[in-house]
């Protein structure tokens, strides 16, 4: 009886490994490149047009790492983000330089 419940235990256990793995995977990231418009500090939110003209509203969180500055208006940037109750949520943000944003 003790080794059919813990083989039972161990099946279990090794099905919930495999199920949040697979959850994992299907909240990847994707990257995004644009440039920043409507910024909103106080909501954390901000749209990125890219070089088609779509915008595509993306949300920040105090987890999500910013990289060279403070996020303006007309920034070009490169965002990874994922999706999660149906907005675009940004793991990382890397704002380009000025020499850069200015040449492309």
């Amino acid at each position: 009886m003790r080794k059919t419940a813990l083989v039972a235990l161990i099946v279990l256990a090794a099905a919930v490994t495999v199920a949040s793995v697979a959850t994992a995977k299907s909240a990847h990231a994707i990257t995004m490149s644009g440039t920043v418009s409507a910024v909103d500090q106080k909501t954390k939110t901000f749209s990125l047009k890219d070089a088609k003209g779509k915008e595509t509203p993306i949300t920040w969180t105090a987890a999500t790492r910013v990289r060279g500055g403070t996020l303006k208006d007309g920034q070009r940037v490169d965002v990874s983000v994922f999706e999660k109750d149906g907005k675009n949520v940004a793991t990382s943000i890397r704002i380009a330089s000025a020499k850069l944003a200015e040449a492309s």
